[in-house]
């Protein structure tokens, strides 16, 4: 393992692997501890948001409920059938479903515990801030920006939510191929 220096500062040089087993532990710790959230009751279910309807998000959305420790209760997407097909899908009310490009701040207004934010690229900073300035919980889909303004402010967004004791995480799940397993 190298050493490389930032700023003045020494870093150990990580691989992917370690990189992932090291947040994978804190982000299950932070994601099972249910008695700590602070707006709902603990042993209930986190009620979810969700920004961007499309195949990524009906995905997550999907893992979200098969874990059962969450409800959608909201969704926002640019389209409106897209928007329509995932609340029929996960029983999302048609008045807490918002479409234009702006309709994720009036989900945001609609009492969440938490938001994911899968939306194109380009949107995750703008998206991700309006969470965190809502005091919801945030997930934001990788690649959390698509350029150094943006990656810094969701680094600086991370930093926020954790002074607030919120959850602040950029979804990065490699899937395995058979070449990366270990045997």
């Amino acid at each position: 393992m190298g050493q490389n220096s930032y700023d003045g500062v020494a870093a150990r040089r990580l691989g992917r692997r370690d990189f992932l087993a090291g947040t994978g532990a804190a982000v299950s710790m932070t994601m099972v501890k249910s008695g700590t959230r602070a707006s709902t009751q603990a042993n209930s279910k986190i009620r979810l948001g969700l920004i961007g309807c499309g195949m990524r998000g009906k995905w997550i959305a999907d893992l979200f409920v098969k874990h059962n420790g969450y409800q959608i209760v909201g969704a926002a997407d640019y389209f409106q059938d897209r928007v329509d097909e995932f609340g029929d899908k996960f029983g999302v009310a048609a008045n807490r479903r918002y479409t234009s490009l702006s309709g994720y701040k009036r989900l945001l207004e609609q009492g969440l515990d938490a938001v994911a934010v899968e939306t194109p690229p380009y949107f995750h900073p703008e998206q991700a801030a309006a969470g965190v300035d809502a005091g919801v919980h945030v997930i934001v889909a990788k690649p959390a920006a698509v350029d150094v303004p943006g990656a810094l402010l969701i680094r600086d967004l991370g930093t926020k939510a954790s002074a607030a004791k919120r959850c602040f995480f950029v979804d990065f799940q490699p899937v395995p191929t058979p070449s990366s397993r270990k045997p």
